[in-house]
């Protein structure tokens, strides 16, 4: 007679992990959670799983307890809302975009850090800059213009550094 392992709460049955391991071995994350799951269900110290998986104890315990709260979907990572809040809001993205995109002038980074600090106060370095117009705006890499828009006609000109002589 099998007795129940007291530290994993009965969520899921042993096939139904097994079916759960071949239908997420490409999703690494959930994957390991999975294993240490299952290892522990069968009888495995938390420990030892844990130290089959290359993670701490306390990791361990800490996928172990998500689980029995919440079953398959204590799985999944929690980190949406993780990271520092962007200084620029929503609106002062678009005023940054349209401002951007919607003008006659070409933008470069130098001067939409430039905008940034006159428009708003906020000083950011090079980086985010880069950061905010490429992966928050979708902007080009060179000179922020639009990704795939139409090409206008003197554009090569327009992208061409000026040398200095």
């Amino acid at each position: 007679m099998k007795t129940e392992n007291k530290k994993v709460k009965n969520h899921l049955s042993l096939n139904e992990m097994n079916d759960l391991l071949k239908e997420y071995r490409d999703s690494y994350e959930i994957y390991r959670h999975l294993l240490l799951i299952r290892m522990v269900y069968k009888g495995e110290t938390i420990s030892k799983a844990s130290d089959n998986l290359n993670i701490s104890r306390k990791t361990g315990e800490r996928w172990i307890k998500d689980y029995n709260e919440s079953g398959f979907d204590g799985l999944t990572s929690k980190y949406s809302n993780c990271g520092r809040k962007s200084l620029l809001s929503n609106e002062q993205k678009q005023f940054l975009y349209d401002k951007i995109t919607g003008n006659e002038e070409n933008y470069d980074l130098k001067r939409v850090k430039k905008l940034i600090k006159d428009e708003f106060d906020i000083e950011y370095s090079d980086k985010q800059v880069w950061v905010i117009t490429r992966e928050k705006l979708n902007l080009n890499y060179g000179k922020p213009m639009l990704k795939y828009s139409t090409r206008p006609k003197n554009a090569e000109e327009k992208l061409k550094k000026n040398k200095v002589h």
